[in-house]
């Protein structure tokens, strides 16, 4: 199901600063995974994939060894050395970080929201546990249209470099069920991936299905974006995922028949330099704001006004939680 088919909705929470920012530049920031607060972010799909690629990998050792045409040596080499067990656990290892290392170190640039609630009370007042994150300085809540989001995503995809993008929920880890209807079809069609890989760790010669590994990228690149941790559930998080494009000036293809390259840009935060793209913001074209809500604050009634005024002339609709936090 698509997410839009999913969620009408979508919920963007964030400061004064951020909301003036997007407004004025029609423009939403993605931030580099490694600068998100959950320090686990990519790398908890780790152990599910070492589990289903372990079999493969026992597959295939165990073909290269029974084909090989000096196989008393081998198994002699391995039975003195660690046994066949072992070797199995080092090249499954050796294969997960290798597919770790297909992701360019320039990505996944992540915009985060978060799914429409069952309950219509969240959906029109926010999600306390959201505005408890702005404290005293209360927040804000973007209310964007999710199917027009989409095809301005699709318009950025066409327009720029990427090698991916895409828009879906988040899986948590503690959901077995979503894992395996979601992840487990598109995570199988890594087996061939995973067969040539084995073959390039035997055999020391690069293999075709590695080569030609774009679809398998897409795949595990979806999944180790969208899996997180249980501790975050309560967010319900949808999350644009971007991974533009690296362009190697070796490869000398004609830069006029190439897609503009997106531009990274950094903020300082905490002292640190912090790499993010701004999405949409070579498209003119307003973002699907339906409404912002004003968060739990004491001054909120001047904030309403203050961005009626600034949205007049516009069809965004301004409302304040009635959620009685004061931060």
């Amino acid at each position: 199901m698509k997410v839009s088919e999913r969620y009408k909705r979508l919920y963007h929470y964030t400061t004064w600063g951020g909301l003036v920012g997007i407004i004025e530049n029609r423009c939403l920031w993605a931030t580099h995974h490694r600068f998100l607060n959950d320090y686990s972010e990519t790398l908890l799909l780790k152990d599910k994939l070492i589990e289903l690629a372990k079999p493969i990998v026992q597959e295939e050792s165990r073909k290269f060894v029974d084909g090989h045409p000096d196989q008393r040596r081998i198994m002699k080499i391995i039975e003195t050395s660690s046994g066949f067990d072992a070797v199995v656990d080092h090249n499954t290892d050796v294969l997960v970080r290798g597919m770790y290392a297909t992701v360019p170190s320039d990505g996944p640039y992540i915009t985060s929201f978060c799914g429409e609630s069952k309950d219509e009370y969240i959906n029109a007042n926010g999600m306390l546990s959201q505005w408890r994150g702005y404290g005293q300085d209360g927040g804000f809540a973007l209310v964007f249209d999710t199917q027009r989001m989409g095809c301005m995503l699709v318009k950025e995809y066409e327009r720029l470099a990427y090698s991916h993008i895409e828009l879906d929920r988040v899986v948590y880890s503690n959901d077995e069920e979503r894992f395996k209807e979601e992840f487990e079809p598109r995570l199988s069609n890594l087996r061939g991936f995973i067969e040539g890989m084995i073959r390039c760790i035997h055999e020391g010669a690069l293999d075709p299905m590695v080569q030609n590994h774009e679809n398998a990228f897409r795949d595990f690149a979806s999944c180790m974006s969208r899996y997180k941790h249980r501790g975050f559930k309560e967010e319900n998080e949808v999350r644009i995922c971007a991974f533009p494009a690296i362009r190697d000036e070796k490869d000398g293809l004609d830069k006029d028949q190439l897609k503009p390259e997106k531009e990274r840009t950094f903020r300082t935060k905490n002292g640190e330099q912090v790499p993010y793209i701004e999405l949409f913001n070579t498209l003119d074209q307003d973002l699907p704001i339906e409404r912002i809500i004003v968060g739990p604050h004491q001054n909120k009634e001047a904030r309403v006004s203050a961005l009626r005024v600034m949205l007049h002339g516009t069809s965004i609709k301004v409302s304040d939680s009635d959620i009685p936090f004061i931060g």
